[in-house]
């Protein structure tokens, strides 16, 4: 009789543990109780645009020390992370991350998909920003990693480079220091992906991941860099016409591979990263809002691509338009989104893979019908394209007397404490980042 129970009983846990696996990724098969959180882990270090003294003649003999340490293997002393400490004009930042996942304990997978989470932000940090948000820790980062690890997936949310003048007095400056601040944080990305490659291949595989089955995951600005990660694969793409300073000058771009590093992010003054044998290579992009720097990046075998975008977002177009600064309401640069690119996407036949699901999910089905459809709000109309699978294009309310630069939402999963330091912090006499951020939210 017991071995008769115990039999029925390993059976009834063989049996749970392929229902488990047949859903993984799909439905949550952990609890929160099974999620195992690992956070402040150092994946990089690199050149802090932030709080580094560019103007300082002692850039040079900075730099000179730091490439000699870096190529030789050796530590970087802590002069260069201290921002207080005046004995260095170049810093340095630790970069890290945060890694949610199933508990080993009650986890056997060791080859598992992961969710690299980039944040937004608007590459400063809050409240700088104007926002309470922008940090790898932020509310909608860490309920979206939990949901992927409750899947069954390794979530990795990190943080990257920041640092720009949305204040810049031309349109100009403000792009070119834009542009080079996603293209630094471009280098963070592919810096992460080739550690955690190598970790999986040389260190033991510590998260227990498959270097083949990456996902990279950007909000808001994070979705700017995903994209360009996903597309930005020829040294050429970076001398289109709207990164050139001078239109008559099309060998010299805004972003200086000289100084900040090819699109591998190898080389360049102001660039530390060095190559450890491993690619960059990606699987899958998505993006929540954000918007593609140029379709002329996209190519017929780019990874496929998802696209969630609210249909009226004020700051990063639907479809196409100019970037504007949500701190100052200033443009910036003109760029594709979802509406436009998820077409080229199909077209390319990069989202073969899964364009012909059947109906029946609820989210699929809400996406389709909304496909070919005109959506009007009192401050006009936006036309969905067809044929954009991988599109999940939001429908928001329209709000009635409001400021009509404000009265649409941009970031309607974006959530946070209304009353931590960073909300109630005064981003303008009066008004908190809190008070700022809910206007288009």
């Amino acid at each position: 009789m017991k071995r008769t129970l115990r039999s029925t009983a390993l059976y009834g846990a063989l049996v749970l543990a392929m229902q488990a696996q047949a859903q993984r990724y799909l439905t949550e098969v952990f609890t929160d109780a099974q999620v195992a959180i690992t956070p402040n882990v150092s994946y990089a270090a690199n050149i802090d645009f932030l709080t580094s003294n560019l103007s300082s003649p002692q850039v040079p003999a900075d730099l000179t020390t730091l490439h000699t340490l870096v190529a030789t293997g050796q530590p970087i002393p802590a002069a260069f992370f201290d921002g207080a400490d005046q004995s260095t004009a170049i810093k340095v930042k630790d970069l890290q991350f945060d890694v949610y996942q199933p508990d080993p304990s009650v986890d056997t997978e060791t080859a598992r998909a992961v969710v690299l989470y980039l944040h937004t932000g608007n590459a400063l940090p809050p409240p700088i920003n104007g926002s309470p948000t922008g940090l790898r820790t932020d509310s909608t980062a860490v309920e979206i990693c939990k949901r992927m690890a409750r899947r069954g997936y390794v979530a990795v949310s990190m943080s990257y480079r920041l640092g720009w003048n949305p204040l810049a007095p031309t349109e100009e400056e403000r792009r070119g220091q834009l542009l080079n601040a996603i293209y630094r944080a471009l280098h963070d990305v592919r810096e992460c992906i080739r550690g955690l490659k190598k970790d999986a291949a040389e260190d033991g595989n510590t998260w227990g991941i498959c270097p083949d089955r990456i996902i990279v995951l950007g909000e808001g600005t994070g979705g700017y860099i995903a994209l360009a990660n996903a597309t930005l694969n020829h040294p050429s793409e970076l001398y289109i016409e709207k990164f050139l300073p001078d239109p008559f000058e099309p060998t010299v771009s805004y972003v200086d591979s000289t100084m900040v590093g090819n699109i591998n992010g190898f080389g360049g003054q102001l660039n530390l990263y060095q190559p450890n044998g491993y690619d960059h290579n990606s699987q899958f992009c998505i993006n929540l809002g954000g918007a593609l720097a140029d379709t002329s990046w996209m190519d017929p075998g780019d990874v496929p691509m998802v696209a969630f975008h609210t249909v009226f977002d004020p700051y990063a177009p639907f479809t196409e338009g100019i970037v504007i600064v949500p701190t100052t309401q200033g443009p910036v640069v003109p760029v594709q989104g979802s509406n436009l690119f998820e077409q080229l996407v199909n077209q390319y036949g990069n989202n073969s893979a899964f364009a012909n699901f059947p109906d029946g999910d609820p989210f699929t089905d809400r996406a389709r019908s909304l496909y070919g459809t005109t959506q009007a709000h009192s401050g006009g109309s936006v036309n969905i394209n067809t044929g954009t699978e991988g599109l999940f294009p939001f429908v928001t309310p329209d709000w009635p007397g409001i400021n009509p630069q404000l009265r649409e939402e941009a970031s309607p999963w974006q959530f946070w404490n209304p009353n931590s330091p960073l909300a109630l912090a005064e981003v303008a006499p009066g008004v908190t980042a809190h008070q700022a951020s809910v206007l288009s939210n």
